[in-house]
């Protein structure tokens, strides 16, 4: 009996202290914005309680922040939105001009709001895209709830660390032009993302063995290679279109750090075994495992260019869309560059071996680099 009183006492003190641990929650920020014909305004409310974390004072030298001093504390806050806080319209910047600051109360207690004005939004203009980029990794359970008028419409949403990037419709944008923008972005990620391609053309290298040559003047046996990549291929699009759909709709999650990491050992692993075994082909089976990793690269990606609040499902169809078209261009370049030297004895093991060898260096300065970065 005794020791099931110690053991209920020990879990009581566990919970106290676990519950201590947690004792200040983050409150919530409130971001208003309204768009005239005349001018935008801005409202940028804060918890007080929160501006010790917020402005990073470190915890030696943190202590409970009165009403008065609030004043003494704007410069600093100030600073911190102009780092945090971003507004775009059609793709170019928005300057925010600081007005004043003044108190504000919420159900929450009380705020201290940051008052902005900048040039009203330009009549033709379709997107108004906001990074809100205050969460931090104690405070991932806080949120920015979010108010957006514009002559007279207005639009909510709520911002937390999964979804600091977000793009609000402005007027009724055609659906087809919504589509072409972020199927383009798609294709400009891919292309500007040289771990994802170099992945996926490690893995395209060993089929290079499989050319069938011919004499000059003949056309050289391209069947089995063009197998060889569309089943490389299509795994890697099918894996990394799931995850891509699944971390976009927030159905699951991995550090950003983590996967940028394991993208960078997917590519180490990919060209160790270009390096190490004879050509089998099992590398489909490699695109698909380590696609699902790299899905979540692209949703990452897609976070920073913030989905269209109207057309949810379709810009994220078309993003990836424009992601599988940008992969293809790259593998049909590469290939119609190589193959017409396919027809030199040992061309194609050459260009496995220090092809692979030149990747393997590089993906290992990033591997090191994501891991100690």
């Amino acid at each position: 009996m005794s020791r099931f009183l110690g053991w209920r006492f020990i879990g009581m003190l566990l919970c106290f202290i676990a519950c201590a641990a947690q004792a200040h929650q983050s409150g919530n920020s409130y971001v208003q914005i309204e768009s005239n014909q005349a001018t935008l305004t801005m409202q940028l409310d804060f918890a007080i309680k929160d501006l010790n974390g917020l402005l990073q004072i470190p915890p030696a030298e943190q202590k409970e922040i009165k009403r008065d001093q609030l004043l003494l504390l704007q410069p600093a806050l100030t600073a911190v939105v102009d780092k945090s806080l971003a507004l775009e319209v059609d793709g170019k910047p928005l300057s925010l001009t600081f007005k004043n600051q003044t108190v504000a109360i919420h159900n929450d207690g009380l705020h201290v709001r940051q008052n902005y004005v900048a040039t009203a939004l330009p009549a033709e203009a379709n997107y108004l895209l906001v990074r809100y980029d205050f969460f931090n990794e104690q405070e991932k359970m806080a949120r920015a709830l979010f108010k957006l008028a514009v002559n007279g419409n207005e639009t909510s949403s709520v911002f937390d660390a999964r979804h600091v990037v977000q793009r609000f419709a402005l007027r009724d944008v055609a659906l087809i032009d919504t589509l072409f923008i972020f199927a383009r972005e798609g294709a400009l990620h891919i292309w500007s993302g040289p771990d994802h391609l170099l992945f996926l053309l490690c893995l395209l290298l060993p089929g290079l063995l499989l050319v069938s040559p011919a004499p000059i003047g003949r056309v050289v046996g391209l069947k089995p290679v063009a197998t060889y990549v569309l089943k490389v291929v299509t795994a890697f699009t099918i894996a990394h279109s799931i995850t891509l759909v699944a971390a976009a709709m927030d159905w699951i999650a991995l550090p950003d750090r983590l996967i940028e990491a394991v993208i960078a050992l997917s590519i180490v692993i990919a060209a160790l075994l270009n390096l190490t075994r004879d050509i089998k082909n099992h590398n489909w089976k490699l695109a698909f495992g380590f696609g699902l990793i790299h899905g979540m690269g692209f949703a990452n990606g897609l976070r920073e260019l913030g989905l269209s609040q109207s057309h949810f499902i379709e810009t994220l169809l078309a993003f990836n869309l424009g992601v599988e078209f940008g992969q293809l261009v790259v593998v049909a370049i590469a290939l119609l560059l190589v193959l017409p030297f396919m027809r030199h004895e040992g061309y194609a093991q050459r260009l496995l071996r220090w092809g692979s060898l030149l990747i393997l260096g590089v993906a290992g300065f990033w591997l090191v680099e994501r891991l100690l970065g």
